[in-house]
């Protein structure tokens, strides 16, 4: 890894890939940012972590932001009595969380595993 600096500024265009993806609609733009991460930052014990980081930033964004405005709360408790999980409103929450932390994951391994296959003298 270079340094922070560039560290830092990954990451927050992994979280703005994300976050545009999801606010147009994309739900899975998790993946690419992860895609991003992965492709830039050279060795994948830091990128795929980071891939994964800028996947829950994302979704926690968004997330927080719609609960602010809207308040999400009654609607993540009829999800969560849909799903079998009465009065337990944090469940459908933490698993969309963990969906955009998964994605970025996925993303930044591949593109890691593509890069060392492509130039394997980068570790």
């Amino acid at each position: 890894m270079r340094n922070p600096i560039w560290f830092v500024v990954v990451l927050l265009a992994g979280v703005a890939i994300s976050l545009i993806g999801i606010l147009i609609g994309d739900w899975w733009f998790a993946f690419p940012a992860g895609l991003f991460i992965g492709a830039v930052i050279a060795p994948a014990r830091i990128a795929v972590p980071t891939g994964a980081l800028a996947g829950l930033l994302g979704w926690v964004l968004v997330l927080t932001a719609d609960h602010v405005r809207y308040g999400i709360g009654p609607t993540a408790a009829s999800l969560a009595a849909i799903m079998g999980f009465t009065g337990k409103a944090a469940i459908p929450v933490i698993l969309t969380c963990l969906v955009g932390l998964l994605l970025g994951l996925t993303g930044a391994w591949l593109a890691s595993a593509a890069r060392l296959m492509l130039m394997p003298s980068i570790r």
